[in-house]
């Protein structure tokens, strides 16, 4: 639907009303979070007071830093109703979305969302389908973006957003991105609106602000509408559904697919249709009709304020002190590029023992105390331990017991952990829907099983067309999704080194002079990416097989590539 139709017109007047309003509404939080973001970057602002903090020990961003966690949940998938066949697609689903959790740059969304998270309380994940994507598996991708609170603007009044009639995304982009991605017209590019007031004295500045809505129709359908200032860019009213584009008149929706069946039956089938916003939020901890989760920096703010002070008073005291010498009257005093400043000579005859000093230096000690009382009250109230840490660290620890000591002291911070399996399981979700709607080719990637062996495997959308009780076909999206707990990513590559050592040094992986058991110890070191692990399974494979077939014996020449 294009831009300059009457229809979309009211719609972007519609669309910016809400939106204002929205923002209005949003003020208070908006408020409260960029406090947080201050505090966690070192803010000397003191509450109730027109004074600064002359001294500011940020013990807000040394505790939130020890809480950051690298691991990316793994995603583990079941069915609702078990046969082979739902099984299959189970694990096809788990390993799409393994395969795209190692291809998607995660480890930095995962870096800004743990600080997101506990910083302001939660974070946002907006999943999208990119039709723009191509590779040699199909058409199309799936993109995830973490977006900052402060870029989410929620419905009014709603801590759900499964409960949300409509919520906004707010992007910062150029004008020609407008052009490019968008269709924008050049002439009408001065309608957008300027992201930086800097700007608005230039109406063509480059940095405009684009707003991304997502709503719901009368029928309960997901909409997207995209705009910027007054210039509307993209009106979807129904986001998910397939669609027919014409340039005379317009799109249109395509409500079924003909698909062929295994048994070479051709049937039509609606297509695939999700039911849900693009939009993941991970809250920190839960807290009552408040959409983010509870913020650290808000819980430890009063100690933040308190250990500031303290350590003002604690330089005050310090810059105020001092020796002052006592000296008769008349006594030469001279000034020297010596290291103590200055000489004082006496006259002759006189004793020393006529001068004195009286010292200034204050006590501290109870401040300093204090400031550490105040800090380990922080720690103790978001349950951080030395352990936690590392502040305790033994030398004659084992790094397998350092871990499992570790695992015991963040106990009350498995909450929070719990909160961002929940989220990831969403996406991981989000993922397999839109792949289900979209991905029309199979999508095949490469996947090591537990013994190395590599093997490719594909994800097909087809193979979840299902046939209900009156005969109709639909695709079955009825699986559950949860994170492995027991994989990799819980544990650090060094700690799994030992166990594995351990373990085979036990007995446990079995006789540790049977070449086997030691391709076997090897293998379990590759999958925990200790150095050069691959080559040692290589070489006990020949050992074991006098020469025989390499891993990859078998693939065409571009499968052996694709590995």
């Amino acid at each position: 639907m294009k831009n300059t139709t009457k229809q979309t017109k009211e719609r972007l007047e519609r669309f910016k009303e809400l939106y204002s309003a929205a923002v209005i509404a949003a003020d208070s939080t908006r408020e409260r979070l960029n406090r947080h973001m201050d505090q966690y970057l070192g803010s000397d602002e003191i509450d109730g007071s027109s004074e600064r903090a002359s001294v500011v020990r940020n013990i807000t961003y040394e505790i939130i830093e020890s809480e950051i966690n690298a691991d990316i949940p793994v995603p583990k998938v079941d069915t609702t109703c078990y046969n082979e066949a739902r099984d299959q697609n189970a694990r096809a689903i788990e390993r799409l979305s393994s395969a795209l959790r190692s291809r998607l740059p995660f480890e930095e969304l995962n870096d800004r969302d743990e600080r997101y998270t506990y910083i302001y309380g939660g974070s946002v994940f907006y999943v999208e389908w990119d039709s723009s994507q191509s590779d040699n598996a199909g058409e199309g991708g799936v993109k995830v973006h973490l977006i900052s609170p402060l870029d989410f603007v929620p419905q009014p009044s709603i801590d759900s957003v499964e409960d949300m009639e409509y919520c906004f995304l707010h992007f910062t982009t150029t004008r020609s991105e407008l052009v490019t991605k968008y269709g924008a017209n050049p002439d009408e590019l001065q309608l957008a609106e300027c992201e930086y007031l800097a700007d608005l004295e230039d109406p063509l500045g480059d940095a405009v602000a684009v707003i991304v809505a997502f709503y719901r129709d009368e029928n309960g359908q997901v909409g997207k509408f995209v705009f910027s200032g007054d210039l509307a860019l993209d009106d979807i009213p129904d986001y998910y559904k397939r669609k027919n584009i014409s340039a005379d008149e317009g799109s249109e929706n395509l409500e079924y697919e003909s698909v062929t069946l295994a048994d070479g039956r051709q049937v039509e089938i609606p297509y695939y249709v999700p039911g849900s916003f693009p939009i993941v939020v991970r809250k920190n901890t839960i807290s009552d009709s408040i959409l983010l989760g509870g913020s650290d920096c808000e819980r430890i703010r009063p100690q933040q304020q308190a250990i500031n002070k303290v350590e003002s008073r604690i330089l005050q005291k310090l810059l105020r002190a001092g020796v002052t010498p006592i000296m008769p009257e008349g006594t030469a005093v001279t000034l020297s590029n010596a290291i103590f400043g200055q000489i004082i000579k006496t006259r002759p005859g006189e004793s020393i023992d006529n001068y004195g000093k009286i010292d200034t230096t204050p006590d501290i000690s109870q401040d300093i105390a204090e400031a550490n009382r105040l800090y380990d009250q922080a720690k103790r109230v978001l349950g951080i331990s030395d352990a936690l840490q590392g502040l305790d660290a033994n030398v004659s620890e084992s790094g397998y017991a350092r871990q499992l000591k570790i695992a015991r002291a963040s106990s009350r911070l498995e909450t929070k952990k719990r909160m961002k399996h929940l989220a990831y399981c969403r996406i991981y979700e989000l993922i397999f829907k839109h792949y289900l709607a979209f991905a029309d080719e199979p999508r095949r990637f490469a996947w090591r099983d537990t013994f190395g062996k590599m093997h490719f495997t594909e994800f097909n959308r087809y193979d979840f067309i299902e046939q209900d009780k009156y005969g109709n076909y639909y695709y079955d999206d009825s699986y559950l999704f949860t994170v492995d707990t027991n994989a990799d990513a819980q544990y650090q590559s060094e700690v799994l080194w030992e166990i594995n050592l351990t373990n085979l040094e036990r007995g446990t992986l079995g006789d540790k002079t049977n070449p086997t058991t030691l391709m076997r110890y090897w293998q379990l070191q590759d999958k925990a990416h200790f150095p050069y692990a691959r080559e040692n399974v290589e070489y006990f494979q020949n050992m074991i097989t006098s020469g025989g077939a390499n891993e990859t014996e078998g693939y065409t020449e571009a499968e052996t590539a694709e590995v």
